[in-house]
């Protein structure tokens, strides 16, 4: 069904059907200038719906910037609790990916800038970023809907800062992908081991500094040698997520795109 037939079976406004298909918790596929609905996708969140789990309300951010500087000033800071208020307040209504690159990804570049020029000390850097890994980890959630498929997100050996790859397992568990996440500093061989056992097709690999985005690259290429079936993105410092999501479809066999 189209998406106006799914708002009319819902009981729903048009735009407020549309709302929940930006946020991913109604899956959709673009046809045309339009959506097709699944059945069964209507029929599990109308059920959802009955049992009181009415999805959020998309919030409609004015000032983006505004609300990476709050949450910088709460990171700089250390007061992990107004840094949680700052992020649970958009979390329930605007997408993890628009969380992601548009308030914490911001906040904390401007943490590590303050780091860089001696204005904070190395341990004040890193509590900024556990706080972030805490508060994302809350929010990463698998929406309803049939799976897009199997992807390993990890880092390339040597790389440690873990928040890139867990930004990255977030956005595409919101888009609908399973999604095993290993965290950082693994070697290449126990990625593609676990990817084979998963069954996956997609591996992504994240880099926060430069000089392990070369690692992932090299790392990327012996997996695409070893394994021309998984589509290998790299991920590097400055990269966007939506980048991300739009090479995570599909690619011919062994295409190695970067992320």
């Amino acid at each position: 069904m189209d998406l106006r037939e799914a708002a009319g079976a819902l009981g729903v406004h048009y735009q407020t059907a549309y709302g929940w298909v930006r946020q991913g918790l109604l899956p959709a596929r673009k046809v045309g200038r339009g959506y097709a609905v699944s059945e069964a996708d209507v029929a599990a969140l109308a059920a959802r719906r009955r049992l009181g789990a009415e999805p959020a309300r998309p919030i409609r951010v004015r000032d983006w910037a505004a609300q990476s500087a709050a949450l910088y000033a709460a990171l700089a800071s250390g007061e992990e609790t107004a840094a949680r208020h700052q992020v649970e307040r958009l979390a329930a209504g605007v997408r993890v990916i628009d969380l992601c690159e548009k308030v914490i990804a911001p906040a904390l570049r401007r943490i590590g800038d303050d780091w860089a020029a001696g204005r904070i000390s190395i341990a004040q850097e890193h509590r900024a970023s556990a706080i972030c890994e805490r508060l994302l980890a809350a929010h990463a959630r698998q929406p309803a809907g049939r799976p897009h498929g199997t992807a390993v997100v990890a880092t390339p050996p040597g790389e440690r800062h873990s928040l890139p790859a867990l930004m990255a397992a977030a956005c595409l568990r919101e888009d609908r992908w399973l999604v095993h996440h290993l965290a950082s500093d693994l070697p290449v061989e126990e990625v593609t081991r676990l990817a084979d056992q998963a069954g996956a097709r997609l591996v992504v690999l994240s880099s926060a500094m430069g000089q392990t985005a070369w690692q992932a690259e090299q790392a990327a290429e012996a997996i695409a040698a070893t394994h021309p079936h998984l589509n290998v993105l790299t991920g590097r410092p400055g990269d966007r997520l939506h980048d991300l999501l739009a090479r995570a479809n599909p690619h011919p066999a062994g295409a190695n795109q970067p992320a």
